[in-house]
């Protein structure tokens, strides 16, 4: 009966959305955010201060309470319904008991119990029908360490080893047909492809990113959808370039590749704002290099000055104002749209917290962005 339910839901809401005019395609950008600033733990590997950063971050994350804003992340999607959606930071965390006599401690131990979670699955249960996956790509990963099954660490003198998986995905609304786009690239992943450089993480291999795309047609029109997420901006431990030759691989593979029929769109957590300065005379950021191949800016196009600052909350998403104050939660376009219709932020305001009201938690550190696109 449940299942009924969810599918005369479901069919209402694809219902409402299609009374937007036919050439309009809905897209929105997401990052789900892992739940902990993982700045300290890169910084402290090869030191004695790993075990700490790591179980530190394990409690941020289970503070942050992964199920409750898979639920808020969802309402997002689902109030909103977009035709496609371009996930980011969709996360796995496991942890194996290194100790078997303990009882599965400490990996249950409510410290850090809540930081054990399938960000992906989470998300899909809370959309039920309305949305699936129809690509993804598997970035930075830890299933195993030589002959151990992931990253040790102890929490309370126990010892264990924890699995990360970090992938980018791509949703499609149910009433939307898509086909996975064939990219060209050396380092395949799933259903798109890792980036040709990361970031070095020493004796944990280092941090991929990177992109996947879909073809599809709303209303007789033909698109092809990116989603990606570049490096973080430079600082004293990572290289401005590394996020600089990410943006020139996707910009080489979408312009290149994609055919002159198709509307490009490319969606994602760019890391990268119009107001940032260049990291050196040869080397723009990302948003230069956006700017400087002719792909507009989605939000410069929409009326109004509003600033669409979507980045960042607090590491604890618990502060009462927002304090976002970075706009580098991109849509891109190569073609000059005839007009942008409802781009907004999403998971930007007080309501759209987790309960309960007062004390809940803002859905991601990044607020979401989505626009209707007319060509």
């Amino acid at each position: 009966m449940r299942h009924v339910r969810e599918s005369l839901c479901a069919a209402t809401l694809i219902a409402i959305a299609g009374t937007a005019s036919a050439g309009d395609i809905d897209v929105m950008t997401q990052n789900q955010y892992l739940g902990a600033d993982i700045t300290p733990l890169i910084g402290a590997i090869g030191t004695e201060g790993f075990n700490d950063a790591v179980v530190t971050a394990l409690e941020h994350i289970a503070e942050n309470r992964s199920q409750q804003r898979f639920a808020a992340l969802a309402g997002l999607i689902t109030r909103r319904q977009p035709h496609l959606v371009g996930l980011q930071e969709v996360w796995k965390f496991e942890c194996v008991p290194a100790a078997p006599g303990l009882g599965g401690y400490p990996c249950n131990d409510p410290g850090i119990a809540g930081a054990f979670n399938d960000h992906l699955a989470g998300t899909l249960s809370a959309l039920g029908t309305r949305y699936r996956v129809v690509a993804q790509v598997q970035n930075f990963s830890i299933q195993a360490i030589g002959p151990y099954p992931g990253i040790y660490f102890e929490y309370n003198g126990a010892p264990a080893f924890l699995k990360v998986q970090d992938r980018d995905v791509i949703l499609a609304r149910s009433d939307v047909t898509t086909t996975p786009v064939d990219l060209r690239c050396v380092r395949k992943s799933e259903d798109g492809c890792n980036f040709d450089v990361d970031l070095p993480l020493g004796a944990l291999g280092s941090v991929q990113r990177g992109f996947m795309a879909v073809d599809t047609a709303i209303g007789g029109v033909p698109y092809r959808f990116f989603n990606t997420h570049l490096e973080v901006q430079g600082n004293t431990q990572i290289p401005g370039g590394i996020q600089t030759a990410q943006a020139a691989q996707l910009i080489d593979v979408a312009l290149n590749d994609t055919p002159a029929n198709r509307r490009l769109i490319i969606v994602g957590d760019m890391n990268s704002s119009p107001n940032d300065p260049a990291y050196g005379p040869t080397t723009p950021t990302p948003y230069m290099l956006f700017s400087m191949y002719g792909l507009y800016d989605i939000w410069d196009l929409r009326p109004g000055a509003a600033p669409g600052m979507s980045c960042c909350q607090m590491e604890i998403l618990s502060n009462r104002v927002s304090v976002l104050n970075q706009r580098i939660d991109l849509i891109l376009s190569r073609e000059m749209p005839r007009k942008v219709k409802e781009a907004r932020l999403l998971g930007e305001v007080a309501a759209d917290k987790t309960r309960p009201p007062g004390n809940g938690l803002w859905p991601s550190d990044h607020a979401s962005v989505a626009a209707k696109v007319q060509y």
